[in-house]
């Protein structure tokens, strides 16, 4: 399988060529995933229009400008602990001024994609990257790792059940960006370090990004097997902020942190955790991506 983030900018490279006045329904983002993997959206027009807006990359030209709205599923295809992003399959959901006219044209005359023959759903498959796309519906763009598009589609658009609950959708719409797993297995590369026990003690996580002028602030929920899970990841997470803090040399407010992770029996509350742009910035360069891959 080819790279997940390799997969996703190309996936979007098209986009930028599509316009289209409709939207799609975004709540078949629900039933993006299954238990073990991670569902990340990011709500793509309210960051063009946030303080946020300045760290969106310049490679992407205008690709930013035609998507409301970016979902993927990522699904780890190995047992590692952490698991490199290579090693994880993925399907996305792009929404925005889309036409599957319009994308089906493009991709009929891009040479770096060819049509499945005699396929039902519709889709195209790119020549040297593992990816798979198509426009299911007017404002919909559908993007798969190779050779799962089909069972994509019917999940998502057939037979599949909603996978997200309602109320966490409904945080997750209201979000800069927001990720969402069930019983994971193993993580991606984070930057930080959970032991692989306690991973795997989670059950639930909800984790949503809002702009704070001038920085990022996160908040959700960890739901843990037991009340003692809970503590001792509350306790890491406390410590890690800790640690962060002093080797930037800000200032430490003992309590303030004590505030930012809760937990109340097997619930762990993260409230109010603020994160910089510079820190989040840094992610999206393109070299830190092509590091990434």
């Amino acid at each position: 399988m080819r790279k997940a983030l390799s997969v996703i900018a190309l996936s979007i490279l098209f986009l930028a060529s599509c316009v289209y006045t409709g939207r799609g329904d975004t709540s078949v983002i629900r039933r993006l995933g299954k238990p073990g993997d991670f569902v990340i959206t990011v709500d793509v027009a309210a960051l063009r229009s946030s303080d946020a807006a300045p760290l969106i990359p310049d490679w992407m030209g205008e690709v930013a400008e035609r998507t409301d709205r970016i979902s993927v599923s990522l699904s780890p295809d190995g047992d590692g602990y952490p698991l490199p992003l290579g090693f994880w399959s993925i399907t996305g959901l792009a929404h925005g001024r889309l036409s599957s006219t319009e994308v089906g044209t493009f991709l009929i005359w891009d040479p770096a994609f060819v049509r499945k023959q005699d396929s039902d759903p519709r889709y195209y498959t790119s020549r040297s990257y593992s990816l798979d796309a198509g426009v299911p519906r007017d404002g919909i763009v559908l993007f798969t790792s190779s050779s799962t598009y089909r069972a994509a589609y019917n999940d998502i658009f057939v037979t599949g059940d909603d996978f997200i609950p309602a109320d966490c959708f409904y945080a997750m719409e209201g979000a800069l960006a927001a990720l969402y797993v069930e019983e994971p297995e193993t993580l991606f590369p984070v930057g930080f370090d959970v032991p692989a026990e306690l991973v795997r003690k989670v059950g639930r996580v909800l984790l949503l990004l809002s702009d704070a002028h001038g920085a990022f602030r996160l908040d959700g929920e960890i739901l843990m097997d037991s009340e003692d899970s809970a503590r001792t990841l509350c306790t890491l997470l406390r410590n890690m902020l800790v640690q962060s803090i002093r080797r930037s040399g800000e200032r430490l407010d003992v309590r303030a942190i004590s505030g930012i992770f809760t937990y109340e029996g097997k619930t762990l509350r993260i409230s109010g955790c603020t994160l910089g742009y510079d820190a989040v910035g840094s992610l999206l360069t393109k070299e830190n991506m092509n590091a990434a891959l």
